[in-house]
């Protein structure tokens, strides 16, 4: 990280640009018991920062700088909350890792509502609202976080078009677009509904054995609120070729809150093959690790600084060799200030053969 006040000091006195750091944390420690009571504890982060150096009111330069812990004999990145990608405590090596570069652009807002953008470029698409999927790097409902170097459009604060130099490989180029429409006669002070609709088309991949790729995806929000009460539906579709075939994923997320009170929940499938197909659709062809998934959470906020939640999930998994299993998951949920969320949870997953309980701290940091 020696280089990033090197650059602050170069900018401020070479173009004497305001500079400001922003950025996010996330953090968490784990103590799951194995049977036998066998401890499997973890320490996991992911910090991020950003850069931004203004040259005036409409250009602005941003370098970003990352640090997360890694699975040990890996260099996966180890996961929040996540019991079998988690970093231990005690593997030095893996939990505190050096910042690497992650990403530089330059920004030129030319208007109100629009922005050209060159440089790296990243960006995702239908991410969960559950929150051991909220993350869209490991998971998403269409697609999850992409990354290429080129050019793209801003279009306010919900649309984009992206073309450039694809991550996959040297000889990928990649097009991505997306658009909120607010729906006419919908879209009203106390009620809103939006659509949205996303189109990635990748070619030059060797390695797909076809000489290109598409996903395509819908996110339909729709809310409403009243005095006391408000709720949101939110639907999701998503369409990706692989193998020949056509991968269907289905998301619908009802949430509602009463006062104090309130409900959200997630459930998610993926339309797979017979393994009994020349080339079946397994799991591997999404971008989540179960097949099906419900999970519901009921919680109540005592005053704007604590609540309490009862989290109850169902996973499926993708192979057909496992069984269903269950997670029961009391949560507790402090927010000291704004941007600081802290979660005290109780976890007891129900697995054929074996049950396992676990408890934790989860943090997250937007600054």
């Amino acid at each position: 990280m020696h280089f990033l006040p090197i650059l602050v000091l170069l900018a401020c006195t070479a173009f004497a640009a305001d500079v400001s750091l922003e950025g996010t944390l996330e953090a968490d420690y784990a103590n799951h018991l194995e049977n036998n009571f066998t401890i499997n504890n973890a320490a996991n982060h992911d910090l991020r920062i950003k850069m931004n150096v203004d040259m005036d009111e409409n250009v602005r330069a941003v370098v970003g700088v990352a640090s997360k812990s890694l699975v040990p004999g890996t260099s996966e990145f180890s996961r929040i909350r996540h019991r079998d990608e988690a970093t231990p405590i005690g593997s030095d090596s893996s939990r505190w890792t050096p910042f690497v570069f992650d990403g530089i652009s330059l920004e030129w807002t030319v208007s109100r509502g629009l922005t050209f953008i060159f440089g790296d470029i990243f960006y995702s698409f239908g991410s969960f609202n559950y929150y051991y999927w909220r993350n869209p790097d490991y998971y998403a409902a269409i697609l999850p976080t992409q990354g290429m170097r080129g050019l793209g459009v801003r279009l306010g604060d919900d649309g984009y078009v992206y073309i450039g130099a694809s991550d996959e490989g040297s000889k990928s180029g990649r097009i991505a677009a997306s658009y909120a429409f607010a729906m006419p006669g919908l879209n009203k002070v106390n009620n809103k509904f939006t659509l949205a609709p996303m189109f990635d088309f990748i070619s030059g991949r060797e390695d797909l054995g076809r000489n290109h790729r598409y996903t395509f995806g819908v996110d339909a929000n729709y809310s409403r609120s009243y005095t006391d009460l408000n709720y949101a539906v939110r639907g999701m579709f998503g369409l990706h070729p692989r193998h020949g075939n056509l991968v269907n994923t289905f998301t619908l997320e009802p949430s509602f809150n009463y006062k104090s009170f309130s409900l959200a929940s997630t459930c998610y499938w993926a339309l797979l093959s017979d393994t009994t197909d020349a080339v079946p659709i397994t799991i591997e062809d999404t971008y989540s690790v179960d097949e099906k998934l419900i999970y519901v959470e009921p919680s109540y906020a005592f005053n704007k600084r604590f609540g309490m939640g009862w989290g109850f999930e169902w996973h499926k998994p993708g192979n057909k060799e496992d069984e269903d299993w269950f997670l029961i998951a009391p949560t507790g949920y402090v927010h000291p200030t704004v941007g600081m969320d802290l979660s005290f949870w109780i976890s007891y997953a129900i697995r054929e053969g074996y049950n396992y309980p676990g408890f934790g701290i989860s943090s997250s940091v937007k600054f």
